[in-house]
């Protein structure tokens, strides 16, 4: 698809951001090339409010990601996946359903000198795994449809015992937060919800689930202490 390197500075990307020229323009190619037929999802052209706004909030408190694997789900872009890569997470993955959203934040990635930066072609429904595989999950603007929360939740859990989600504050989908911090809660998840700071040119509002899930090495830990104490 058309192409542009844009000024990143603004996610905290200093040598730029690869991206389409705007949303409009990639339907058009979608189009044009017949690609309009496996119905993709333009959106990821742009850079949204709640990704602009976890984006920072990795950079300002890089101790979330640091020496961490990190897995970016929905990643567009994939300006929070940088953000944690640049922030020093031992390793990078993204995850989409759009191949060029994929390339444009491996090009992103490489132009601004990311190591051990990968992509997958995938949804969130294709994850599977008895045990994580990475420490930390992000993602922003994922909480579309409530009918597809609990498997939200059960892929962030199988992924990394923690997830940081940055919603809307008001909501993209009625029910949809809900329905996902109560598929978390279910499914053992301890859930604090908090404000992120605006990003710059971000106004809307926006708020981060913060989900983490004990593993058993921590049920072990507990047992464990529970023997010494009897």
């Amino acid at each position: 698809p058309p192409m542009v390197q844009a000024d990143g500075t603004r996610f905290g990307l200093p040598k730029g951001l690869v991206r389409p020229p705007s949303s409009d323009a990639l339907w058009e190619w979608y189009s044009s090339t017949g690609r309009a037929a496996r119905d993709p999802d333009p959106s990821w052209a742009d850079v949204w409010d709640s990704a602009a706004c976890l984006a920072q909030h990795v950079r300002a408190t890089p101790a979330d990601v640091q020496d961490k694997r990190v897995v970016e789900l929905g990643s567009g872009l994939g300006v929070c996946g940088i953000a944690a890569a640049l922030s020093g997470a031992k390793s990078v993955e993204f995850v989409d359903r759009e191949p060029e959203a994929l390339h444009c934040a491996m090009a992103t990635a490489q132009l601004n000198g990311c190591a051990d930066v990968t992509a997958r072609l995938a949804t969130f429904g294709d994850e599977d795994g008895e045990s994580p595989t990475f420490d930390v999950v992000l993602a922003s603007d994922v909480l579309y449809d409530a009918r597809d929360m609990e498997a939200l939740a059960e892929a962030c859990k199988r992924l990394a015992p923690r997830a940081l989600i940055a919603d809307p504050r008001a909501g993209r989908a009625e029910g949809a937060r809900d329905a996902f911090v109560a598929a978390a809660k279910a499914s053992g998840g301890r859930v604090i919800e908090r404000d992120l700071a605006p990003a710059p040119e971000a106004p809307e509002p926006t708020m981060m689930l913060d989900v983490r899930w004990r593993q058993p090495s921590d049920q072990y830990a507990d047992s464990l202490g529970a023997m010494i104490d009897g």
